[in-house]
């Protein structure tokens, strides 16, 4: 019986060894991440008088690693800026599909380990535009894709640094039903990534 035990047990260790992670962008992993990223908006989605805004946006997102180095996920995006009286609110929620690139995978240490990335995304987004006392709302996607670096702090923990782009399109909904109007986002951004793996 002890043997029969004993044999159990190894059995389950191997299978346990078979599927362990060897970094954090294995199968199973997660991820939490927040940047801070620096846009420039163009279009008629974003033409404010005859200027366009350049603005600060923050974007939490999550993952989850369904093979090595391929995750899926959701990306959200806040963003407000100001232009003379105008002011405009935008908020955002999408998901995401990307791939991490193991460049060294015999590396034994996880810290100090740099993982590029590659995603594609969508958003459905609302927008409230405020003009002195008049307020408009709209509803709109956005599509696109990023691509940035991992530099490994930590076992867990990784400075993120990132470019997107986006194509932007929304429609006005109150206070009367409007035309479509399009725009295109480029942003430039760095924050924090921090992986769940082990």
């Amino acid at each position: 019986m002890k043997k029969l035990a004993l044999v159990g047990l190894l059995i389950m260790v191997m299978a346990i060894s078979a599927v362990a992670q060897t970094s954090p962008i294995d199968k199973k992993s997660w991820f939490l991440g927040g940047s801070v990223y620096f846009q420039t908006q163009s279009g008629d989605l974003y033409k404010v008088g005859d200027k366009s805004p350049s603005t600060i946006n923050i974007g939490p997102s999550f993952g989850y690693f369904v093979a090595p180095s391929i995750f899926v996920g959701a990306d959200v995006m806040y963003n407000q800026y100001k232009v003379g009286d105008a002011k405009t609110t935008s908020m955002g929620i999408g998901p995401v599909v990307g791939y991490y690139f193991n460049m060294n995978k015999a590396r034994t240490e996880v810290k100090g380990a740099v993982y590029p990335y590659i995603k594609g995304f969508f958003q459905y987004a609302s927008l409230k535009d405020e003009t002195g006392t008049e307020t408009s709302k709209m509803t709109g996607t956005s599509f696109g894709a990023m691509g940035g670096i991992n530099y490994m702090l930590s076992e867990a923990v990784a400075l993120d640094i990132a470019v997107k782009f986006s194509s932007d399109k929304a429609k006005q909904k109150e206070p009367v039903e409007g035309e479509s109007v399009s725009g295109s986002t480029i942003m430039v951004g760095a924050g924090v990534t921090y992986f769940i793996w082990k």
